[in-house]
């Protein structure tokens, strides 16, 4: 929730903010990201990553004629989880925006994550279609996408699925893909915002944590710059597939599918 801003000084606190804005307006303005005048459904969880990208796009929105709606998904897999949803109804009502609140039930068997994230993107189609929304705005950085990286090569993934997550891909788009994590904490903290903080990112019983936590730290003792280094194999790698699929002119329906990781 609003309160004083953190400890950066005036000046560290407007470059912390500018540097996120700055990287939206570009996804958006030159990478075609989000296009002028789109209905955009912002996938708010009110941890930082996604609250300092409702904040960003709630900002940058009027000159581009952006419409945004807002939704919480509750999975219901934890006491109290409900109530977060308050906090991102506080978030979006403060900007103006339309705001929702969704529960999911997960099903059964398999993967935790899996199943969460299957009923996590179906509940936010549904809510898109609802609303009218042409594209599901989702908060993941750089971080994710080095942490994806890395899991699909270590896990034997094909030429096809190296490239993780795009900016723009199948009715989703990620305007932080660009930015490391770090960078919403700050945007958070320079601005007074109090982000939630989701225990399962820290839980060990989940590989994508345990990757967060312990593996890239470990890669990046070894080889500093790891991390940049596993994000720019998933932008080459995309470049040479978008290059090799412009060559062959497969028939319409007939591009590499890449798999969404959440």
């Amino acid at each position: 929730m609003p309160g004083a801003p953190g400890r950066l000084a005036p000046r560290e606190r407007t470059a912390a903010v500018a540097r996120v804005r700055r990287a939206v307006a570009t996804a958006a303005d030159r990478r075609a990201v989000i296009a002028p005048g789109e209905h955009v459904l912002i996938a708010c969880s009110g941890g930082p990553d996604s609250t300092a990208l409702l904040d960003a796009l709630a900002r940058l929105a009027p000159p581009r004629a952006w419409h945004l709606s807002v939704v919480h998904v509750d999975h219901g897999l934890r006491s109290g989880s409900a109530l977060e949803a308050e906090l991102v109804a506080r978030l979006a009502g403060d900007r103006g925006l339309a705001f929702r609140a969704v529960s999911v039930e997960v099903a059964a068997g398999g993967s935790l994550q899996d199943r969460a994230r299957t009923a996590r993107h179906a509940a936010l189609r549904a809510e898109a279609s609802r609303v009218g929304a042409g594209v599901i705005a989702l908060g993941h950085t750089a971080d994710d996408q080095a942490e994806t990286v890395l899991m699909r090569a270590l896990s034997g993934a094909s030429p096809a699925g190296i490239p993780a997550m795009a900016e723009r891909e199948r009715g989703l788009v990620r305007p932080l893909l660009r930015v490391w994590r770090e960078a919403t904490v700050a945007y958070c903290a320079a601005l007074g915002i109090e982000p939630l903080d989701d225990p399962s990112n820290s839980d060990p019983r989940f590989l994508r944590s345990r990757v967060r936590h312990e593996v890239i730290p470990a890669l990046e003792a070894v080889f500093p710059g790891a991390r940049r280094r596993l994000v720019m194999l998933a932008e080459r790698q995309r470049q040479l597939l978008t290059s090799m699929t412009a060559v062959t002119d497969p028939p319409p329906g007939a591009g590499v599918e890449i798999v969404d990781p959440w």
